[in-house]
């Protein structure tokens, strides 16, 4: 029988489990989580393998990565990976990899980039599935609300996570003035745009006039925009 060699680790995120098959990456996940019997006998199945508690070298690897990912000392990991699924879970998970360190996106903005506006929710129960997080960064998945949606650390975790890269990939008010009005949802829902002359807030990738510089005010969260009497804009509907 194959092994999985797997290690668990304590992390300030919560306890994880690691693992790897023919020195790849196959398991980076919470120990706890709710799927955790469903993702661990779909890797056992699909491997043909049985878990053993061992470390090896990847696994050592993947340690010193995560640890320098949580201190902000790292943005991309560069652990090879080997990933079970299905061929719609694994299109999945590789439109997730296109998410970068700092951004965020929907399931919808996923469904889209797969040519499959329709699967929205097979992409978020596809999102659920993965098996190594962080790497395949699930973490960087809202809702098309803005607000944080379910996690297998739990939605706390999801936002310490969100935290770090916000904290280690902030744009200067310059930088985000300039990206307003390119119409990329890259930064859609990191910042929201307020005006001070119409009393509109905005996305980003708005598609309305770009205001002048001295009318604008950001805001993290278009909670804190309502908050100041700022009211949604009715072309980009944020």
């Amino acid at each position: 029988m194959n092994q999985i060699h797997i290690q668990y680790y304590k992390t300030k995120i919560g306890d994880l489990i690691l693992g790897s098959f023919e020195n790849k990456l196959c398991l980076l996940d919470y120990r706890y989580r709710r799927m955790r019997k469903t993702v661990d006998n779909r890797l056992k199945k699909g491997f043909d393998a049985d878990f053993i508690e061992k470390d090896d070298d990847i696994l050592k690897k993947t340690r010193i990565q995560i640890n320098e990912f949580l201190i902000g000392k790292r943005k991309d990991f560069n652990i090879p990976i080997l990933t079970i699924g299905t061929d719609f879970q694994r299109s999945v998970w590789n439109a997730l990899m296109e998410v970068k360190y700092g951004e965020i996106a929907t399931y919808l903005d996923l469904a889209k980039k797969m040519d499959n506006e329709k699967a929205v929710r097979a992409v978020a129960s596809a999102n659920g599935a993965n098996a190594i997080g962080l790497i395949i960064p699930c973490h960087r998945i809202i809702g098309s609300d803005g607000e944080l949606v379910g996690y297998g650390g739990g939605l706390p975790i999801k936002k310490k996570l969100l935290k770090i890269e916000k904290e280690n990939s902030i744009l200067t008010d310059e930088e985000k003035y300039e990206f307003i009005g390119s119409k990329n949802t890259k930064y859609d829902y990191k910042f929201i745009t307020a005006v001070k002359t119409t009393g509109i807030f905005c996305l980003p990738s708005c598609s309305a006039k770009k205001p002048n510089k001295e009318n604008v005010i950001f805001y993290n969260t278009k909670k804190e925009a309502l908050k100041n009497e700022f009211r949604a804009c009715k072309v980009c509907k944020p």
